[in-house]
């Protein structure tokens, strides 16, 4: 497939159900956000103080240390499952031409293994590609490509661990990481346009390039299938 397969095909999935997948994508973007802001507020404020000149005690900054340290957490906890349920409802609506709102919060309410494993593998994300970052830029955006999958082998697979996804969507990517940065490139237009917008064209372009990468991994699931057919013949 060709990057005009995979669009032409979300263009088509998301014919009369656009403004369905804008509100969820929306709405779990949104709380990441909101989660974001609670955590980075009192760090952000002491900064400001700081290069205002004012004196920060000792126990403020203990207090906003340990607070980003654990909101730092809590962010990856709710990025994590948030993800997931993205990636649940996207699942659902490439394959069946339908999605329920709700899938976006599965990540929450499948129940605590599936809180911890979506906790994990976004923390476990976060690591490697900031590892492989401190090498150069490129390795960095290589290993994101590498574990772009990552998510939804974990929301397809309920037994699979958050190791098992990074391992399975590194194997899944192994000569295709060009074609997804290809297909990420085709965008490039639609994105600019949607900068002059103040971003606010991305909550409608947003649906349109998350089907274009979940019909992706589709398409990688297929070849993974086909070859592990083959082999067991």
């Amino acid at each position: 497939m060709t990057c005009k397969d995979f669009k032409n095909l979300s263009l088509n999935q998301l014919r009369g159900k656009w403004g369905k997948a804008i509100i969820a994508l929306f709405v779990a973007t949104l709380v990441v956000m909101a989660v974001s802001i609670v955590v980075n507020f009192p760090a952000q404020m002491t900064a400001n103080l700081i290069s205002m000149g004012s004196n920060v005690s000792a126990g403020t900054f203990i207090f906003v240390t340990s607070y980003s340290l654990i909101g730092t957490i809590v962010l990856l906890f709710v990025s994590g499952c948030m993800t997931y349920g993205m990636s649940k409802y996207l699942l659902n609506l490439v394959r069946t031409g339908n999605s329920e709102f709700s899938y976006i919060f599965t990540g929450f309410s499948y129940g605590f293994n599936t809180i911890m494993r979506s906790f994990l593998l976004m923390l476990l994300i976060g690591i490697f590609t900031f590892l492989w970052s401190l090498l150069l830029v490129i390795p960095g955006i290589i290993a994101s490509y590498r574990y772009s999958q990552a998510f939804y082998l974990l929301a397809d697979n309920d037994d699979m661990t958050a190791l098992e996804a990074l391992r399975a969507s590194k194997e899944m990517m192994k000569g295709y990481k060009w074609k997804l940065f290809v297909l990420s490139l085709s965008f490039i237009g639609w994105i600019l346009l949607a900068a002059v917008t103040l971003g606010i064209g991305y909550i409608f372009l947003s649906p349109y390039i998350n089907t274009a990468y979940t019909n992706f991994y589709e398409y990688l699931r297929g070849i993974r299938d086909n070859s592990q057919n083959v082999q067991t013949a």
